[in-house]
Formats: structure tokens, C-alpha cells, sequence
């Protein structure tokens, strides 16, 4: 079976962070043409939030539970970052395969030892190491 999942790789830091895009899910009030909200806001910002964030379906964004989230705290909270540095992450293979493969294989308990690790053989693409780092240093 085909991963239902999108395969976006990315970098946490670079570009645009997470705060950048809460500006732009937190606009999205009721199921929004990708057009209205390609003209509101800076053209890469939209694309890099599409790929990591939103749900699009035939040029529509679709209202979903992480903008319900978001609608609901009111503003960029811990809580609103860490869904969002989640969804982000859950959405690239790489950190997807290490948190299910690596992080999680003890019967559903973390091995946060891993994180003591210096290595970054579980990221072996191109910006592997950075990428490792990047997950080491979340808040």
C-alpha cells in the first residue's frame, strides 16, 4: 500500500519557521480558494505552508482540524507550535521513519537515548545531519 502521507522534505529552520506560517493557517476562517490566500500573502510563504500544512483538494484549502486547533487557542501558544512542529515533521518521511522506527520501537516508549547520539545515520539523505540536528533541538 502506497503511503497516504505527503513526502515533502524540508528544513526546520530554513526559509520560513513555523511562526511565519501560523499568520497564514490562522487566516483561513471557512474552506478558502488556494487564489485568495496566494494573494494575501508572499507567494514562497503560501507554497511552503501548503506543502507542510494544508489540506488542498481541486485549488480549494480545506478547513481542517489543525486550523480548528488553531482558531480555538486564538494565537501562537506552546501548544499551537508543537502541533504545528509535529504535523510538519510527521509529513517527511525522514523524521516519520525515525519517530515510528527508531524513537518509538520499544512497544510505543521513546528511547530518548537516541538523542545522546552524535551520529546521524538515520537521516543518510542529503542534509541528513542537519536534519537530525534540527530534531535534537526542538523545544
Amino acid at each position: 500500500m502506497a503511503d497516504p502521507l505527503p513526502q515533502f522534505e524540508a528544513s526546520l529552520s530554513k526559509y520560513f519557521r513555523v511562526e511565519d506560517h501560523f499568520d497564514l493557517v490562522a487566516s483561513i476562517s471557512h474552506d478558502t480558494p488556494e487564489a485568495e490566500l496566494r494573494a494575501r500573502f508572499d507567494t514562497d510563504l503560501y507554497v511552503t505552508a501548503r506543502a507542510r500544512y494544508l489540506i488542498v483538494k481541486d485549488g480549494v484549502v480545506f478547513r481542517d482540524k489543525l486550523i480548528d486547533f488553531i482558531h480555538e487557542e486564538g494565537k501562537f501558544t506552546e501548544r499551537v507550535k508543537m502541533v504545528m512542529y509535529f504535523l510538519f515533521m510527521f509529513r517527511d518521511p525522514r523524521y516519520r521513519q525515525f519517530i515510528c522506527k527508531v524513537l518509538g520501537r520499544n512497544h510505543g516508549k521513546w528511547d530518548t537515548s537516541i538523542f545522546s547520539n552524535t551520529q546521524s545515520q538515520f537521516f543518510p539523505q542529503a542534509g541528513g545531519r542537519k536534519a537530525f540536528t534540527n530534531l535534537r533541538k526542538l523545544p
